[in-house]
Formats: C-alpha cells, structure tokens, sequence
C-alpha cells in the first residue's frame, strides 16, 4: 500500500514531487488519462452540435408545422434579437436622434428588452429613455422600417415607459393565390366541423366549425371583405342546403344588398328590421318546440338531417337590429338573440353576425360568440372589442390591414391565445348565382372550378392553426436605466 502520509514541515507541492520522481510511470499514465479525457470531450460536444444539427434539420423537413412551433420560432425570435436588431440597433438609434444626451456629455440609447416573432412580423419591445414619449419613435418610424427592411411598421405603447416597435417582415398574400375552395360532392362529403373558406398565412386551408366552434362574429369596415366569408361558408353547406339537412335563416336589414340574391336558396329571408324581427320570433320558436320534442325524447345531442336539420341564422349587419333602429325592436331582438346563442347548442342552432362596429352597444352579447374575426377595423380600440381583451399586443394588427387586401382578417377562437391570420376567398356575383341554381335544383352536376396551379410554399408552409403560437425569447432586463 502507498504511504500518503506527509512529514511535519513538508509541503503538499514538495510531497507531491517527490511521489512523482518514485512514480515516473504513473504519473505519465495519468496525463495520458487526463489528455484522453479532454479529447473525448471535445468529440463528445461537436458530436452532440453534429446530432442536434442534423436532426434539427430532419425534423424540419419532416415535420416543419412541430418544429416551428417548439423550436423555429425560438430560434428565429434568438436570431434576429441578436443579428438584426440589436447589433445595430444604438447606431440607427442615434442617426434618428433617439439617443439623449445629458449634462455631462453621456449618452443614453433606448434599451431592447426582448424580441418575440411570428412568421410575419417582429415585435421588438423598448424601454425609451427618460424624457422620452411614444410619439419620438412615431416620428421616425418610416425610418426605423426602411433600416430594418421591413415592409411597414407600428409604435404601441405597452405601459409607461415600454413601447413595442412591431415591423411587418413579409406579406405572404401577395404572393399566395386564395382560390375559392371547391364545392363538396355530396351532403355527406360536408364536414360541419371543416369548413374550408379560405387560407391562412402559413399557405394552409382555413376552416370554420360548426360544431365546436359553434357561433360566429365578424366584424369588419365597409369593404373588408365581410361578404367573402358569409358567402363562403355558405358555399359550404350548399349540398346539405340543396338536401334539406342545412337551412338558412338569413336577415339582410339594408334591403337585400347582400344576400337578396340567394333568397330562393334560403329558408327564410328579411330584409328590413321589422321583418328580420318577425324571422328572429319564428327561429326561436322553431328551435324551442325542437328543443322540448328533443327533450321528451332523450336526445341530448341532434344530428344534421331532415327530421332535425342545423338551423343557420346569418344576420348580416347586427347593429341593424339592435341599436340603429326603434327601441322596440331592439328591446325584443336583443333577448332573442340571446337565447339563440346560449340555448340551442344541442338542437344544432348556430348564429353568424356580422358587424362594423364592435362597441358593446352594438354587439351586447359579443362574449356568447367562441368564435370571432376581425377584419379591417377604423381604430385599434375596435380589435380587443372583437377578439378579446389584448389580443392586440400579440399581433392581431386588424387596424393596420391595408383597404387593398379586402378577405384579410384575424380569427380567434376561444380557448386559444393566438388569433391566426386568414384571408377568405372572393366569391363572385357568378358565383353566387351558380350557388343559387345548384342549390334550388337548377343545377343537376355539383359545381366545380378548374383550380389554379398550387402556389409556391412559403418556408413554414406546413404550419398548422394549431401550431400559431407566440414564443417570446427574453433576454435583458425590464428595469429602468440608471438616472442621468
């Protein structure tokens, strides 16, 4: 056995020296170990780095809509934080005159706290100077944007002090052709819980549910694009519409505008407030007497068909009938209304509103809605109204969609964080017309329409609404610079 005892006075180094002049052999074998050690991990991380490489990158050519969802937008959020933005960002800061100096010659930059990014647009969150307002950052945004290269810009104030500079990197719907989907074969091809009307941003089909997403707000300005959607989901139930599974209950108080054109496709019709508020009393009624026939039976859950068909209730401009007309028939449609969207679940009762201004005036019950839609909104305050409180701050710029892009619009389904942006297909006056004669028996064949060539896929092409999630990467701190 080696003795390791250390004589009094001995020091450990000079102990340690002379166990090595009696163990020459050993302590080369140890330097051989330790040598051995190092090297092996060093292959050992860049085979690791080789690993996550590759199958980073097999996982995105396999499965792209995961991979985005749990590591590209981390990664991309990580890269252009560090890249794009901050690297030069106190150089622009200052030749657009954010930078402050103070008394003693110092200068002070508005602080990027962190960067969160979707496949559209960045959102890059600052902390201003001292002295500093959110108009400063206003009045250079254009030149904040073109550095950036970003197609356009917004300032939102988030709380004192902290402002979001959001650039819109890309524009995918100018590139990516919407075509109206196809008509489906037959009333049993029809999936109410699939609605297909349209794309979303990803290059993806965007559907509507009827069955679990039950009722349907949209609201839009005039001209956003509002008949698009109605018409398209329409376009969807024709065939159960034709086979008498769907009927349609449409209410049109600007005298048929919109929908006179399809009145002999639907079960009901008005186009006036009085007499939408005669059809509102029949549906309810309708619904109720199914409801207790339902009831008497067992039946907790119907199905579409002809014995008890989904009753659709389309009203194309809510405010109509609840605040721009009498009070009286505003005093009796609002409960209506109500009833509809809370009691009618099981006896398949859905309600589609439409509107263009939000305000709690307009849509009391807007909360009864799980699923709502914002299309071009007048003011920014509109967004929230339409899809909830914040939803604005993650991205849901309804107020900055621009009048050339009628159909575009963000869906927020309730249970869900993120609103998913979405542009419908525009629906023709032929088509419509087409729609009308295949619906009354005009037409015997299912309408059909030569698709255009499938457009080029963006780079994440394969995401899924699902997968439209915010994954913010912090990094900095959030407090205050140090005082000047």
């Amino acid at each position: 056995m080696t003795d390791t005892r250390v004589a009094v006075g001995t020091t450990p180094a000079r102990a340690a020296g002379k166990w090595v002049a009696r163990h020459p052999r050993s302590i080369t074998t140890t330097a051989v170990l330790g040598s051995a050690v190092v090297w092996l991990g060093y292959l050992v991380v860049l085979s690791a780095a080789g690993v996550a490489v590759v199958a980073g990158a097999s996982w995105c050519l396999l499965d792209r809509p995961t991979f985005d969802r749990f590591a590209g937008r981390l990664l991309r959020a990580w890269w252009r934080r560090w890249v794009v933005y901050q690297r030069q960002w106190f150089d622009l800061a200052y030749r657009a005159g954010l930078v402050v100096t103070d008394h003693r010659g110092r200068a002070w930059a508005p602080k990027v706290l962190r960067v969160s990014s979707s496949w559209c647009w960045d959102h890059v969150r600052i902390r201003m100077v001292k002295t500093q307002e959110p108009g400063d950052f206003e009045a250079v945004l254009e030149r904040l944007a073109n550095a950036y290269r970003a197609r356009r810009a917004t300032v939102r104030t988030l709380k004192p002090g902290v402002i979001s500079l959001d650039f819109q990197i890309r524009e995918p719907f100018d590139e990516m052709p919407v075509p109206l989907p196809p008509l489906p074969e037959s009333p049993e091809s029809v999936d109410l819980g699939r609605l297909v009307i349209g794309r979303t941003e990803y290059g993806r089909d965007f559907a509507l549910d009827l069955l679990r997403g039950l009722h349907v707000l949209l609201a839009g300005a005039t001209g956003s694009g509002k008949g698009s959607w109605l018409w398209g989901l329409i376009r969807q139930l024709a065939p159960m519409v034709r086979a008498g599974s769907v009927r349609l209950w449409v209410i049109d108080p600007k005298g048929g505008m919109e929908f006179g054109a399809g009145r002999e496709m639907f079960h009901r019709f008005a186009d006036s407030d009085e007499t939408g508020l005669d059809l509102m009393r029949e549906y309810v009624e309708t619904l109720d007497t199914r409801k207790e026939d339902l009831g008497r039976q067992g039946v907790r859950t119907a199905t579409a068909s002809l014995a008890t068909p989904m009753d659709v209730l389309i009203v194309d401009e809510l405010a109509a009938m609840t605040q721009y007309c009498t009070r009286d028939i505003a005093r009796e449609f609002e409960p209506l209304l109500g009833k509809a969207l809370t009691q009618y679940r099981a006896v398949l009762g859905r309600v589609v509103g439409a509107v263009q201004e939000p305000h709690k005036d307009t849509v009391p019950m807007r909360g009864l809605f799980p699923t709502k839609i914002a299309l071009r909104l007048d003011e920014a305050s509109y967004v929230d109204m339409t899809l909830g409180e914040g939803v604005r701050d993650r991205g849901a710029l309804a107020d900055q969609i621009p009048e050339i892009m009628p159909g575009v619009g963000y869906v927020k389904h309730d249970g869900r964080r993120e609103p998913l942006r979405v542009r419908a297909a525009f629906t023709s006056d032929d088509d419509i017309a087409a729609l009308v004669a295949y619906c009354t028996g005009s037409t015997i064949t299912p309408l059909r329409r030569e698709q255009p060539p499938a457009p080029r896929r963006s780079a994440i092409a394969e995401a899924t609404e699902a997968d439209i999630e915010s994954i913010d990467f912090f990094d900095g701190d959030d407090e205050d610079h140090d005082a000047a």
